[in-house]
């Protein structure tokens, strides 16, 4: 559709209205609908998302991702319709990345499968403005034209869940103040690179891992998203690493890079050792002999935890110093 569309259905960039819930803001990647108020809001920096793919019965299901969490229930102004406004998003979306279509469901939604999922008690955000914000969507009587779209995009730094649920409230709805207006849920979860809270391992505890297991894992050392060079922050690890090795010079190492599964498994091979050998050389860069440090990379074949979640993923992507004998 393009920028054409964009100005025909109308401006996506409007500012804020007055009538926002307290708090609340638009995401800073996914702009909102010209005309519409933030009704209800919720973010974290971290939580399980709530998308909804068909099921292989034809329900949807949910899927829960993990990530950076924002939901925004938006009211749109008068006249506007659900697909009005899954039209806009299809543009915003389009315009954020590069977008793959999960599921998609026009007037035909199964929308008690959505009501149930999306707002309950336990899952609706947090409203201002509704005198019974639970009824606005928990009973499919009181609401009409559901639509859904679940996509994911793909930017160069980030990767997104967005969700967006778009119905019309109906006369017989208990909140007044919305019938025959359209409201939207959308949900964006954005998933970079979890970072492992773990404490630096220093030159001390990394010889007394390895006189004990005969390795010791290092989150310390730091790679860009899908390359091997190192983040600034690795640089105390792998000074650690030098004194480690200066401290006993009879001391020889496997340097073992490991993914996620995340991909192909060739690729993650590919990039698991040549993160190797990036630590490998800014080992002797560091005056460290070449001669007492093996690279090797073995991608998600020896994963720590569970690849299920991001955050077992982040323990899964790391560096081993593995105790080599021999020559």
């Amino acid at each position: 559709m393009g920028r054409i569309g964009l100005v025909i259905i109308g401006s996506l960039l409007a500012l804020a209205a007055q009538a926002d819930m307290d708090g609340s803001a638009d995401h800073p990647e996914i702009p909102r609908v010209a005309g519409s108020e933030i009704y209800g809001f919720a973010h974290s920096e971290y939580d399980a998302g709530t998308l909804l793919q068909e099921g292989a019965d034809g329900k949807p299901v949910v899927e829960r991702p993990e990530g950076i969490r924002t939901r925004i229930l938006y009211v749109m102004k008068a006249g506007d319709t659900p697909t009005m406004v899954m039209r806009n998003y299809e543009v915003a979306l389009a315009d954020l990345g590069e977008v793959t279509e999960i599921y998609r469901c026009r007037d035909n939604c199964r929308a008690h499968s959505f009501s149930t999922a999306l707002w309950t008690r336990e899952t609706m955000v947090p409203t201002e403005g509704l005198s019974h914000p639970l009824y606005l969507m928990a009973f499919t009587h009181a609401y009409g034209s559901p639509n859904y779209r679940y996509a994911q995009v793909a930017t160069e730094s980030s990767k997104f869940h967005i969700g967006v649920y778009s119905v019309v409230i109906k006369d017989n709805n208990s909140n007044a103040n919305l019938h025959n207006r359209t409201v939207a849920l959308v949900e964006i979860l954005e998933i970079a690179d979890f970072e492992a809270t773990l404490e630096l391992v220093d030159a001390s505890t990394m010889q007394n891992e390895m006189a004990i297991s005969g390795h010791v894992a290092l989150y310390g050392i730091q790679f860009n998203h899908n390359e091997a060079s190192l983040k600034p922050e690795s640089t105390a690890t792998i000074a650690e690493i030098v004194k480690a090795l200066n401290s006993d010079p009879t001391l020889k190492l496997y340097v073992v890079g490991h993914t996620d599964d995340v991909g192909a498994l060739e690729y993650n091979n590919d990039l698991s050792m040549r993160r190797a050998r990036t630590v490998v050389e800014a080992l002797i860069a560091s005056g460290i002999d070449g001669q007492r440090l093996t690279p090797l990379g073995v991608g998600p074949a020896a994963p720590i935890d569970t690849n299920d979640s991001e955050q077992g993923r982040a323990l899964n992507r790391r560096v081993e110093l593995v105790k080599r004998s021999g020559g």
